[in-house]
């Protein structure tokens, strides 16, 4: 069993500190493949949440963005502030700096906490750079929480409609492609969704 290109994490337990596990740790000479190979056959939701925050964060940013946006088309029209979430996390998948990376987090303010959007925002926020306001000293975010968030989103979006496991299973087998090849920003989607004026609207 061969370990994957894009992951530089060698043991398992590396990747249960980033997911701040404490007790139950695997034994030193678990590798991260073996892991999540263990994780696959018993609980794909857990093995999800171990590949996404063994992935360098902006690679499971990019995933989970590639997920929700692809999930979107066959959902619900959004509401007018989740539209202007999404808007707003294509506009970093596009260019990716400090006021693109601010915008995501404010817009996704306005939205629900369970949308995927929100917490995916959130993923990109604490994906580099201070998470203080821009004009105070700056302060870095917690290792692994970008990865969690992206995890997250991922996950809420399997369980707002149609067949969750699917979906995990889907998912899960794009995050593996990831480790394997890598990937890029994937910024396609909905471009011009009309906004809906009731409810919450979906992912």
């Amino acid at each position: 069993m061969t370990e994957w290109p894009t992951i530089h994490l060698t043991q398992a337990r590396q990747v249960a500190a980033l997911m701040d596990q404490k007790t139950a740790l695997p034994a030193p000479e678990v590798t991260v493949r073996a892991r999540f190979e263990e994780l696959k056959r018993d609980n794909p939701s857990q093995a999800l949440n171990f590949l996404v925050h063994a992935l360098p964060r902006l690679e499971a940013i990019y995933w989970a963005a590639g997920t929700i946006m692809a999930a979107s088309q066959s959902s619900p029209p959004p509401t007018g502030d989740q539209q202007a979430t999404r808007e707003a996390i294509r506009s970093w998948l596009e260019q990716q700096d400090e006021r693109t990376r601010r915008l995501a987090y404010d817009r996704a303010q306005a939205i629900a906490r369970d949308l995927p959007e929100r917490s995916l925002a959130g993923a990109i926020f604490y994906s580099g750079g201070s998470i203080a306001p821009a004009d105070a000293a700056p302060i870095l975010p917690i290792p692994g929480l970008a990865n969690r968030l992206a995890a997250t989103a991922v996950l809420q979006a399997a369980y707002l409609g149609g067949d969750a496991q699917a979906f995990i299973a889907s998912a899960l087998h794009e995050a593996e492609a990831v480790a394997k090849h890598g990937t890029r920003p994937k910024t396609e989607g909905p471009e011009n969704e009309s906004p809906r004026t009731d409810g919450r609207g979906a992912a």
